[in-house]
């Protein structure tokens, strides 16, 4: 049996990408312009298979991407939420590429809840989530 390598990029393409949370960690503490943040180190998958890990602040009012993650997967109000709880669950995460020390990264830049995905999509002639799940 033969199997033919992909030495192609890894990287998902730029633009908007349903997901589903593979795993969450504890992070390195990050340094803010507001002090030490606690961090929380999340993996994605998208629909084509593609795996993108991003790095959130934890602290308060600091980040709002963690908070908008976290209302875009989870249905609820409390006050204290157990990250693990999103494990497994879906929701749309949008790439940028970054350069960084000579090499370029995916960043998760923006989150929503599928159902936005799915509207803008329903909404716009041809749509712009296409085979590659990309926003051009």
């Amino acid at each position: 049996m033969k199997y033919r390598r992909n030495n192609g990029s890894q990287l998902p393409p730029e633009g908007w990408h349903y997901a589903r949370i593979a795993s969450v960690r504890e992070g390195k503490q990050a340094m803010t312009s507001f002090g030490p943040s606690d961090t929380a180190v999340f993996t994605f998958v998208t629909d084509n298979y593609a795996a993108v890990t991003q790095s959130l602040l934890m602290a308060p009012g600091v980040n709002f991407l963690l908070e908008r993650l976290i209302d875009s997967a989870l249905e609820t109000d409390a006050d204290e939420v157990d990250l693990y709880d999103l494990v497994g669950k879906r929701c749309g995460i949008k790439v940028e590429y970054r350069e960084w020390k000579g090499k370029v990264y995916a960043n998760v830049v923006d989150v929503c809840a599928v159902d936005e995905l799915q509207e803008v999509d329903e909404d716009e002639e041809g749509g712009w989530l296409r085979s590659s799940y990309s926003r051009n």
